[in-house]
Parts: C-alpha cells; structure tokens; sequence
C-alpha cells in the first residue's frame, strides 16, 4: 500500500516542531542511542587524523589524588603532562565523570542545577605546536561530522590570547565574541603545580536560533617555560542539549518515572540523586565509611528520601525509578543495585525516626517524611 501524503498543513505542524539545526527533541528510549552516537563520531573523527585512544578508568579509581572522583579526562592525561610525553598528533577518549557541585544543595529548596552531576566527557590532548590544526580539527568536527553551519558556530576569546584568534580567524566565517567574559573564564587549573591552562570557549546558536551556548573549549597548558599540550575538551551532552533543543542536559540520561513532578528544581535534584547514587554504586562505592567519596555519595542516596517526601513517592515506587534508570543501559553498567540503594534508603528513614540528635539536613528530611505520612 502507498504511502499516505501528508496534507501542507501536516506538513507545516511537522516542520515547525524543528529547530534551526532541522532537529526535534528525541523521546527518553533514544538517549542513550544518542549520546553513544555522538561519542563513536567523536572517537571514529579522532582515531581517523591518527589520535591513540586511550582507556577510560573508573570515576571512583583515585587515579588523580587532586580531585574526590574524575571529573575530566584530564585527569587521565595528566602523566602526558608531568612526563613531556605528549604523542604527536595526540590521543582521545571518553570519561565518564562525576562533579560534585550540586552535592551541598541537594536540599535547598530555591536551588536549580543547571547541570547534573554524573556526564560522559570527550576530549583530546595533542603535542604542542600544533593550535592551527587543532582549532581545524575541531570545527571540521562540529561542522562536517555534526552538520552545523558555521554561521551557529562561536568561538569566546580573549583578546590577550593573540595565538587563539590568530587560529580562530583563520576559519573564514566563524563568529568571534572577544572579551565579553571576566579573565577568570578563559583561565584553567588542572592540579598541576606550574602548570596553568588558558583557553577559548566553543559555543553553539541556541536552537531557537537565539544567542549562543559554551559546549567546549581549546585549552593551552603551559608551564613557566614552555607549552606542554592542547587539550580539546568537549560536553556531549551539552552539544545534544543544544541540537536537539533539550530541556536540560540531564534528558540525555532521562530517569523515567519522575517526569511528571510539578516542580522543575525538585525533578532534576531527584533525577541526580538517582543518576548519581547508581552510577557510584554500579563501581563498587558504599554509603558508608570515612572516605570523602562515601561520605558524598551518601548525600546523594539520603536525599532521595527527602525528594520522595516531596513528591509523595513511596519506596516500591522508588525501587521502580532507580531500577528503570538502571535498566535504560545510562549508566553505562550492567550493574543492578537498586535493590541495595532503597533498602539503605529505607534504612536510613527507619534510624532517622528514632534518632535524638540530627543535623540540620536531617531535620529537614526527617520534616518532610513527616508530611508524607
């Protein structure tokens, strides 16, 4: 049977759910189909200009003692670094990592996270002496790989950094915001002592075709003397917030089951809170114990008590959220631990009933578990 022509006004209902990049909003199944995508073009366009991949390591190893849990693949490059061995033309990879920013306001009820705390990182680090190509390499990257125009690509300079816009004026076409950030922001710190990083931001058009948005950036490391390497560091899940106009990052690793909560801030806590706990959990961490990253992920799992409070949600329906997080494959597991998780959540509810002395953290859990019953 042919098939059924659209009428012009079901083609034009069609045509205006798309943004300027000819893209809609994928439904929650295909997350983790689209952010995998994205990160084999990355790795297949590196491997392709002679770039060694190099392993991903566990966001919980200790491999950087400067940092609680891996919170870029730079940690990973860091021995290139320190060692002056950086290949040429360099080496790529995919970290999963954790950043524990929205750890202490979890509970504060008038805090929004822009940002979840648990993302896939992609990068690059390539010998020194090589910016030109670099910069090419990228914007080829998101111009031929990913399909943008380069009229929807920015490059954020400062306009000290003589060597950057030297690269980026090159690319005939490319837009150039210069100066329009505070000196802090073209600046970074790796937890190298003499090594500093000074860098340009890559920003991409908004999909209603309105301002830009920071998706990565080109970094210089340099000690006193001399430049070490240029890092290409880029947010996956960032670039497919922009060209699929997402709602937040965090629709790339969607938690089904809590997209029906009222209030934003409250959803996207619970969805890190659940990412989170599951994630850690899936590499082996407790809640328990003295170590820093235990005493973190413990926020992360008690919260989630408050957050059910909130949301009237009861602890099989819970069990039911954790477990279809981990069955979605965004973890990056195979781990099930969602069993483990609400039976220490529960637990943890039971202590906190009978307990005399409480922080103020666990007064406010303990205020809304209150309300629930």
């Amino acid at each position: 049977m042919s098939e059924v022509p659209r009428s012009n006004e079901e083609e034009g209902k069609i045509i205006s759910h798309r943004n300027i990049y000819g893209k809609e909003k994928f439904p929650p199944e295909l997350a983790v189909e689209r952010v995998e995508n994205l990160v084999d073009d990355f790795k297949g366009y590196y491997a392709y200009f002679g770039y060694a991949e190099e392993p991903s390591v566990p966001m919980s190893s200790g491999l950087d003692e400067t940092v609680r849990f891996i919170g870029s693949h730079i940690s990973v490059f860091k021995p290139y670094l320190t060692e002056n061995r950086v290949p040429n033309p360099g080496v790529f990879m995919r970290q999963n990592c954790i950043r524990t920013r929205n750890a202490d306001k979890l509970l504060d009820d008038e805090f929004f996270p822009n940002w979840g705390s648990y993302f896939p990182s992609i990068g690059a680090l390539s010998a020194p002496g090589r910016l030109r190509e670099v910069c090419n390499e990228a914007f080829v990257f998101f111009e031929l790989r990913l399909g943008i125009p380069r009229s929807s690509l920015m490059a954020r300079i400062k306009s000290s950094d003589q060597d950057f816009l030297e690269a980026c004026k090159a690319r005939e076409g490319l837009i150039l915001e210069v100066d329009s950030k505070k000196s802090e922001y073209y600046k970074h710190k790796i937890g190298i002592e003499g090594i500093n990083g000074r860098s340009f931001n890559i920003a991409l058009r908004n999909p209603e075709g309105n301002d830009f948005s920071d998706v990565g950036n080109i970094i210089i490391l340099e000690d006193a003397e001399k430049q070490l390497g240029i890092e290409t560091a880029l947010g996956a899940t960032t670039i497919l917030k922009q060209l699929y106009g997402l709602d937040h990052v965090q629709d790339c690793t969607p938690v089904i089951g809590l997209q029906g909560i009222e209030d934003e801030a409250i959803r996207r806590k619970f969805e890190d809170a659940v990412i989170t706990s599951s994630v850690l959990y899936s590499e082996g961490l407790r809640p328990f114990g003295q170590h820093n990253r235990n005493r973190l992920l413990k926020q992360y799992v008690r919260s989630m008590s408050y957050f059910r409070a909130k949301t009237g949600m009861n602890l099989e329906s819970l069990r039911q959220v954790v477990s279809g997080f981990e069955d979605s494959g965004a973890s990056g597991s195979p781990e099930r631990n969602a069993e483990l998780i609400v039976e220490y959540v529960g637990a943890f509810e039971r202590e906190l009933m009978v307990k005399k002395h409480l922080t103020e953290d666990e007064k406010k859990i303990k205020k809304a578990l209150k309300s629930l019953t």
